[in-house]
């Protein structure tokens, strides 16, 4: 087959891009409720959808963030990556969030997150957020993992010196823990918890026999993710067992339990 041949066939059988499509109502039900809802039966629908925590709207050609208004408070995790997104919007609502995703769409710039005083994960990789476009103020301080690879933000000489200075309680980014040397270079204080961690990582290493074998590396580094992940639950727990200890501190002593506690009771 020669060259006019290929491109004769190229034309015929091309494929068009998928059209971005509407965020509604009716695909967040149909996306997250059982099978054999009754969708018209609106009032039984929305119920049933307030009382969802994590809502999953990945690969659905979505090309606008929309319709969540209808959604309860109870909404910490939102999934919606590989769609056609192209501007961070409408999620106001969602005062709740802690999760989001929002990979592998077509986000050019960093906007309207300030909105989210909860969230702790972000994942934003394989956009098209430049540096232009980037704006580190636009980021809640709430960031505890943040993931931007595969965007032309990342080509900044000092990617990850800034983000580091300037959300202080950040521990992972770009999917690598953030080290108390990184931190010190950026002027932040580092724990003593921090130089652990980077002293159980030096051991890991220096463990392997042979650190170029990329299984090896691989191996390393999720046992250091999941070191990582298993303090900042244990570091969760202990926060909420605190919590609880202070509300019961409060009803002995007839005070009133703080607004966020008092709505769950």
């Amino acid at each position: 087959m020669n060259e006019d041949e290929i491109n004769d066939f190229e034309t015929e059988f091309k494929f068009e891009e998928p059209k971005p499509g509407r965020l509604t109502f009716h695909l967040i039900a149909k996306r997250n409720l059982p099978l054999g809802y009754d969708e018209n039966d609106h009032d039984q629908v929305l119920k049933e959808l307030n009382a969802i925590s994590h809502i999953r709207l990945d690969r659905a050609n979505i090309g606008q963030i929309d319709s969540f208004e209808l959604l309860g408070p109870k909404v910490t995790n939102l999934y919606l990556q590989v769609n056609l997104i192209e501007k961070i919007e409408n999620l106001e609502c969602l005062k709740n969030l802690t999760f989001l995703t929002l990979a592998d769409n077509r986000i050019r710039r960093v906007e309207n997150l300030n909105c989210l005083p909860k969230l702790h994960f972000l994942d934003l990789s394989h956009n098209c957020v430049s540096q232009q476009n980037f704006d580190i103020d636009e980021f809640p301080q709430s960031l505890i993992i943040l993931n931007l690879k595969g965007n032309p933000c990342c080509n900044h000489p000092d990617h990850r010196g800034r983000i580091i200075q300037e959300l202080v309680n950040l521990r992972q980014l770009d999917e690598v823990e953030i080290s108390a040397k990184e931190k010190r270079e950026v002027g932040l204080e580092a724990s003593s918890d921090d130089d652990d961690e980077e002293e159980e990582e030096d051991e890991l290493v220096s463990s392997n026999k042979k650190p170029q074998e990329k299984e090896s590396l691989q191996s390393f580094s999720t046992e250091i993710l999941m070191r990582s992940q298993r303090r900042m639950e244990q570091g969760l727990k202990d926060h909420n067992s605190h919590t609880a200890e202070l509300d019961q501190i409060r009803e002995r002593t007839h005070l009133p339990l703080s607004s966020r506690r008092a709505q769950k009771s």
